[in-house]
């Protein structure tokens, strides 16, 4: 459904370019849901921004790689192109629903006013139609939410709007940039069932993007694993939760909570990632490895296949599974 092949995207002038996003390849399919995780300025969200072409102008490009909607090469398209072409059929969830919504307009009509652009329907029949999507995405009593303002929902409430209007252009691909981080841990696991059932029931393609890999556990099918602007490894999930293969991966999981109940002093990876322009030769990660050698430091290492479905860009992938 979705494919992404060395996407590049760089900041800078043309004759010096600095790539925040270097060399991204995934895919995903129909029905499946790819979780895209990393720590905070890994490239993620810039990723999921050069895909839907809403990269700010002026300010990062894309400077090479393909984005591929249904085998249709869609990288240089604006997203009005995109509509224009038969290509809109890609909606995106954002972050915050507080700042993404009108706080000055009904709920209806900022649901109706995507179905008009998408549909070309408008007044009752829209309004008909953002009921029915309020409904879809089990908003409680949404006939009245129609009429509501921003600020009179709560957090949750507003996150299931921001799906409605997502969902009014039908999307074949639904991305999610971190859409549960601003809400409580019981309304989080509503939006993430949701999420999960929305994609089963419409045969849809969601990269869930995050920095928790908890929910990647409760939510994704396959994980790509970002890290400096690279994909490091991706597998499905069941095998990176059983064995991951890249140092990194294997630090994130070592962090988590939920593999060290008891301890009075969580792990961390030592060190910072990279700024952009200072990535030499060697593997990006070298610099906070804790199995790096010295072949790291000089090559960048391959990417690997080390099992069905499972790649790792590291020269000396891991063999075991995660520490207890």
């Amino acid at each position: 459904m979705l494919s992404v092949h060395d996407l590049t995207v760089s900041i800078g002038p043309e004759t010096a370019p600095l790539d925040i996003v270097a060399g991204v390849s995934f895919d995903i399919a129909k029905g499946e849901i790819l979780g895209l995780v990393g720590e905070s300025g890994c490239g993620k969200s810039m990723t999921s921004l050069a895909v839907m072409g809403l990269l700010p102008q002026p300010g990062p490009r894309v400077r090479a790689g393909r984005v591929l909607l249904e085998g249709s090469d869609v990288t240089q398209l604006q997203p009005w192109q995109r509509v224009e072409a038969g290509h809109g059929r890609m909606a995106m969830i954002f972050q915050e629903p507080m700042t993404s919504l009108n706080p000055v307009r009904r709920i209806g009509d900022q649901i109706a006013e995507a179905v008009k652009v998408h549909d070309g329907t408008s007044g009752a029949a829209a309004l008909l139609r953002a009921r029915e999507l309020l409904e879809l995405v089990r908003m409680p009593d949404p006939a009245m939410q129609l009429s509501a303002y921003p600020h009179q929902l709560s957090g949750g409430q507003r996150q299931r709007v921001m799906i409605a209007i997502a969902l009014a252009c039908r999307p074949q691909v639904l991305i999610a940039d971190e859409p549960t981080t601003a809400l409580d841990v019981t309304i989080q696991v509503q939006i993430l069932g949701l999420l999960r059932e929305l994609c089963n029931r419409l045969d849809m393609a969601i990269l869930f993007i995050t920095h928790d890999m908890g929910v990647i556990a409760q939510l994704a099918d396959r994980v790509a694993v970002m890290y400096a602007g690279r994909i490091v490894e991706t597998a499905p999930v069941e095998a990176l939760f059983d064995r991951p293969r890249h140092h990194y991966t294997r630090g994130l999981m070592d962090c988590m909570p939920s593999r060290n109940s008891g301890a009075r002093r969580l792990p961390t990876i030592s060190g910072q990632p990279p700024a952009p322009g200072t990535v030499g030769a060697g593997c990006v990660f070298a610099s906070r490895c804790a199995g790096v050698r010295e072949p790291c430091r000089v090559a960048s290492p391959p990417r690997t296949g080390v099992a069905n479905g499972h790649e790792v860009l590291c020269a000396f992938p891991l063999n075991g599974g995660v520490a207890s």
